[in-house]
């Protein structure tokens, strides 16, 4: 029986259509991942239509000019009670680095409906690393696609990350010719590491990398290392 293949949900016909952002209008810094954020706090049935009114504030706020952060935070703090106030705010602070900009153009350049999605997604974790919450939801608007089918989507591929990478990317090779040359004792050491609170390490094992003349082998962020250079690099990621 052939794999059922699964699509994005578009959202029904006959719903308000999404609030459009302004024609050219640009963003400057995380404001746009800022008015994305501050809008998880409406609930997703209502979401486009507080969309259209914040819109409003906000280009009257900006004067014609470019919409800036500080502009968002004025209406979280002139418009939102609390504690969801308290909650954008903080949630404000711990925005990842990544641009909005480019996930526009991500946009921009996959032209159609909600079967361009999977490609826009893929096309954003490439960029940024990860697929963040604010990514999604401007694809969300753009797309005319529900935030929880984006979701469903995000979880059912294990290439996709909704959480940003760790600085490490550790692969040991568990192999019995590595495991006896302190390929073993490597991974107990990086095994513990990993666990720690604030760990930067992400941590998997492969039965074996192909490369028993130079063990014990370990791939650190996509390079291959073996041996002495092997050992050297996790020393050196272990007492960081």
């Amino acid at each position: 029986m052939a794999a059922t293949k699964k699509k994005a949900i578009k959202k029904p016909e006959g719903q308000a259509q999404p609030a459009q952002t302004s024609a050219g209008a640009e963003w400057t810094g995380k404001s746009q991942a800022m008015f994305e954020r501050m809008l998880q706090e409406v609930p997703e049935a209502m979401r486009e239509i507080f969309r259209g009114k914040l819109m409003q504030v906000l280009q009257q706020k900006a004067g014609g000019g470019p919409f800036a952060e500080n502009h968002v935070t004025e209406i979280v703090h002139e418009m939102v009670p609390e504690p969801f106030k308290t909650n954008i705010l903080k949630a404000f602070s711990t925005l990842g680095d990544f641009d909005m900009n480019v996930v526009e153009e991500i946009i921009k350049a996959n032209p159609g409906g909600p079967e361009t999605v999977i490609a826009i997604l893929h096309a954003i974790q490439e960029r940024c690393g990860y697929l963040p919450r604010e990514a999604l939801m401007l694809v969300s608007q753009k797309k005319d696609v529900f935030l929880s089918a984006l979701y469903r989507l995000a979880t059912s591929y294990k290439a996709f990350r909704l959480t940003p990478p760790k600085k490490y990317a550790v692969t040991v090779c568990n192999g019995t010719g590595c495991h006896v040359k302190d390929g073993g004792k490597l991974l107990s050491e990086l095994e513990k590491k990993a666990t720690q609170h604030g760990s930067e390490i992400t941590l998997e094992t492969v039965r074996c990398l192909g490369c028993c003349d130079v063990s014990p082998a370990v791939i650190i962020n996509g390079e291959l290392y073996g041996g002495t250079e092997a050992r050297a690099k996790i020393a050196e990621i272990l007492h960081e």
